[in-house]
């Protein structure tokens, strides 16, 4: 079965081929620390070897430590050196770095195809790990009273009730 395509895949402005293979798109260079950055983002579950990297870029074994060693230290891998002949690096998935590098790689993708896949990314980040601690957990009003002298005005106040603002309450009591 052969299902085709009403719409033609859009093509890219000659002046943004050249960027099309390089890591994020051009915007840090092509060295061979943005290649380990990118991978390591594209697969930040898996398990890597100095070995790994050297293969896949054709780099030398000094310089592929020397990046390792930098990415370590800058919180973006973390080193387990039990073998110490062969040590595993995986990615700091608790690194805000490693996820604001992740919404970089999609907004390269939204700019070249005019797709919304950072967007997505954030509203599922913002769900999955931010909506606790920035919704309220109720919203409440209260109506306050002020004598102006001759009358008294009425105004309501819109007091956001947090989990954080529980657990303070809670504390104090």
């Amino acid at each position: 079965m052969v299902i085709m395509m009403s719409e033609e895949t859009p093509r890219l402005p000659e002046e943004l081929e050249r960027y099309v293979d390089k890591p994020y798109g051009g915007i840090f260079g092509d060295s061979v620390r943005i290649r380990i950055i990118e991978e390591i983002v594209a697969d930040p579950y898996r398990d890597y070897r100095p070995k790994d990297f050297e293969k896949m870029f054709g780099a030398s074994p000094p310089t592929i430590r020397r990046v390792l060693n930098d990415l370590t230290a800058l919180g973006l891998l973390i080193k387990d050196s039990r073998d110490v002949q062969h040590p595993v690096y995986r990615p700091n998935l608790r690194s805000k770095k490693i996820i604001a590098l992740t919404f970089l790689a999609y907004a390269v993708v939204d700019d070249r195809d005019h797709t919304k896949l950072m967007d997505e990314a954030i509203w599922d980040y913002y769900s999955k790990v931010l909506k606790e601690e920035f919704e309220p957990l109720a919203i409440a009003t209260t109506l306050s009273y002020e004598n102006t002298g001759r009358t008294w005005r009425g105004f309501s106040d819109i007091k956001s009730i947090t989990e954080e603002s529980c657990i303070l309450a809670v504390a104090e009591a």
